[in-house]
């Protein structure tokens, strides 16, 4: 089964995923592996440069978090851009101060500012009045900070770490090495707890990068860069314009700086991580980078790594191997090595190299909500380290997907559960379609922990639910759908669905309870009213009821043909182009043995109708609930499937009564009234009667005449 997908990952230490289209209309679907699960295991994803340059980082990131910090905002209502400045100004002040100083900022000279806060500390007097004269004035500015740095350091807390960075700022163009030595000065009273809400030591790196670039110190300016890249995303994206700067250099100045490991490793991630806009964009400068990093053999060793995967993605296989075997240990070799194997269709040995590939990331990342490296862009840093995680789960969802071709059914599934939340469609097939109920519910029990409750009001996406919620929610629909609704209730994550199972339940038992009774009447044959019956029809009826309103949550499949992964909104079609790997036929038996009965999209509805329809055949025919359950049936699957929602239409005119609102059928539908069935069922009886009588005396005078005709026969037998 080949499905078209969205996708949204990423990489190795390193690598982000590629994505293909999705026919179906709906927001971004993450990778399902098993969509053709030997194309998906043989393609290398593009790298994702923001991950890969934080490799490159000369500075330890290690800065202390600041309490609290600032970054501009537009300000829709106003209409105009808030500084991260005017923010802090306004919100790490007292009320009246930060008035003030709002009042300083609109003078037009140093006098004015500094007459206008005569009630507020040197500090900031003196410093509000160097940012008033920046522009203006930039000498008579740089004085005023030196004054703020001049004071006592009790008396220059707040405002230092501004005064130190406007300051080389100020002597960046004048004086260079003072200005280096300032923003250097400044990481390192920031680095020893020197308040830094504005973030401006992570800013110092770019700028003083900048001048070093000016000096052609490539190598210095490449690592502060790539320690701002741990940071936000300005130095990832000073480092992406730099590498595009080099390759515009024609190869006499190019190839002495690719004499420098920075500048060879710098180009080598570009190459890498650019490829395929470089193959559409510019085909010939990706050849010619190609052949520089090759062309000298200190080169292609140090970058061997990027230029194996480069060959591999371009389809040199050979080549790949062999730069391969230069390379040191990483999650990335052994997953390229993997795939090489896979390419060899040596499955044991890229499984081997998968294991290997799993093992070699580090046993922690980064956690972005408490490590301090992490803090001053948060959203790009949230997303650097979500892409470091969602790496090693891609490769330990590669692994399960080999197991899964290996016929490895139970360590498939652990592979992919351990994958993560990411890759739950692929986990959600094999639990829902390859394991028996038995393999899963041992499974579930002895390696999936409980899992939490949402509050009520908490609407997400399936990729906001843990796993275990998702997997353990998957077995209970399993479970009743089997039949088992005792068990089911138990692995029902969400309350609201424990209470629906148990109605389901119950629902389920009066059937049963009404049909033994309905048995037991049913032995009087005409002598008795079969009130049974119509219990039965009645609890069948709500049972239908409950299946068509809660039947996705409750008996829905994860995956086809419900998508309760979707909530049912969204479905996928299989394509008609052959999957590189053919599903085994032992997967394909399984798969055989769990079909979806019926195998329609929503199922359930189907399920729904047809209980319906068993409730009409138990109410009395020229009742309206017969016609009410029949009705009902025709609505669930008119819109769905016309054709057998027909069938329970032409059932009624062939055996329904008239009814007033008939002409509505299929479409309004009351419910069943159960007070008139049982009036309707009394009056039945009684009209039978007669029937019955001349029924029962004609069997007896049948009787007696074949009495009759048996004596006269054994007389005539003892008289000859």
């Amino acid at each position: 089964m080949t499905y078209f997908r969205y996708s949204a990952l990423a990489s190795v230490v390193l690598l982000s995923l590629g994505s293909t289209p999705a026919l179906s209309c709906g927001p971004d679907f993450p990778l399902q592996l098993l969509s053709d699960r030997g194309t998906h295991l043989q393609n290398l994803p593009e790298p994702e440069f923001a991950v890969l340059v934080t490799q490159l980082a000369s500075l330890p990131t290690s800065w202390p978090l600041p309490e609290k910090t600032f970054q501009s905002q537009y300000d829709y209502q106003a209409n105009r851009l808030v500084s991260s400045t005017e923010q802090a100004e306004q919100q790490l002040l007292p009320a009246e101060q930060a008035k003030l100083i709002a009042t300083m900022r609109q003078q037009t000279d140093a006098a004015a500012v500094l007459a206008a806060g005569k009630n507020l500390s040197d500090e900031l007097r003196l410093y509000t009045a160097g940012a008033v004269m920046f522009s203006k004035d930039p000498k008579a500015a740089a004085a005023l900070f030196q004054q703020v740095l001049a004071l006592p350091t009790t008396a220059q807390q707040q405002r230092r770490s501004w005064a130190l960075y406007s300051l080389a700022r100020l002597q960046a163009d004048t004086a260079p090495d003072q200005a280096i030595q300032l923003w250097q000065q400044l990481r390192a009273e920031v680095s020893k707890g020197l308040a830094d809400p504005l973030q401006l030591a992570v800013a110092s790196l770019g700028e003083e990068a900048r001048l070093l670039l000016a000096q052609q110190q490539w190598p210095q300016a490449i690592g502060l860069y790539a320690t701002q890249a741990h940071y936000g995303a300005s130095g990832y994206a000073s480092l992406l314009q730099l590498s595009r700067q080099l390759l515009a250099k024609p190869d006499a100045e190019l190839q002495p700086l690719l004499q420098q490991p920075a500048v060879s490793r710098l180009l080598s991630i570009y190459l890498l991580t650019q490829l395929s806009g470089l193959q559409y964009s510019a085909p010939q400068q990706l050849t010619r980078l190609l052949q520089l990093l090759q062309q000298t053999p200190d080169i292609q060793l140090a970058n061997a790594l990027e230029l194996a995967a480069v060959s591999y993605q371009q389809g040199q296989y050979d080549n790949a191997a062999v730069l391969l075997k230069q390379a040191s240990d990483s999650p990335l070799k052994w997953w390229l090595s993997a795939k090489l194997a896979l390419r060899s269709n040596d499955l044991a040995a890229a499984a081997t190299a998968y294991a290997k590939a799993s093992k070699a990331f580090p046993t922690t990342l980064p956690a972005p909500a408490k490590a301090p490296e992490f803090q001053y862009d948060e959203a790009f840093s949230r997303q650097i380290s979500r892409k470091q995680l969602q790496t090693q789960c891609r490769v330990e969802a590669e692994a399960g997907v080999l197991a899964l071709q290996r016929g490895e059914y139970l360590q498939a599934l652990r592979l992919l559960y351990q994958a993560g939340s990411e890759f739950w469609q692929d986990t959600a097939y094999i639990a829902e379609r390859v394991l028996t109920t038995a393999e899963l519910q041992q499974f579930v029990d002895t390696e999936v922990p409980q899992g939490q409750p949402k509050a009520e009001s908490q609407w997400s996406w399936f990729g906001d639910t843990e796993p275990n919620t998702l997997l353990r929610q998957l077995l209970a629909r399993r479970l009743l759908r089997e039949g088992q609704t005792d068990t089911a209730q138990r692995y029902f994550v969400e309350p609201q669905l424990q209470q629906l199972a148990r109605q389901y339940q119950q629902l389920q038992q009066q059937s049963d309870a009404n049909a033994l009774q309905h048995q037991l009447e049913r032995i009087g044959l005409y002598l008795q009213l079969d009130f049974g019956q119509l219990g039965r029809a009645d609890a069948l009826f709500q049972l239908a009821t409950l299946t068509r309103q809660h039947g996705l949550e409750l008996l829905g499949y994860e995956l086809a043909p419900d998508y309760q992964v979707f909530y049912g909104q969204f479905e996928f079609y299989q394509t008609d182009t052959p999957p590189l790997w053919p599903i085994p036929a032992a997967e394909q038996q399984r798969l055989t043995q769990t079909a979806p009965e019926p195998d329609k999209r929503f199922h359930y509805r189907y399920v729904a109708a047809d209980l319906a329809a068993q409730s009409a055949e138990l109410w009395p025919q020229n009742s309206q609930a017969y016609a009410a359950s029949l009705c009902a049936a025709t609505t669930w699957l008119i819109n769905r499937d016309p054709e057998v929602a027909q069938q329970y239409y032409r059932q009624y005119l062939q055996n329904g009564a008239y009814v007033p609102w008939g002409a509505d059928f299929g479409i309004r539908c009351p419910e069943p009234d159960a007070v008139s069935a049982e009036k309707r069922l009394q009056t039945n009886f009684k009209a039978s009667l007669p029937r019955q009588r001349d029924m029962a005396l004609g069997g007896t005078a049948g009787l007696l005449l074949a009495a009759a005709g048996w004596w006269a026969l054994r007389r005539r037998l003892k008289s000859n």
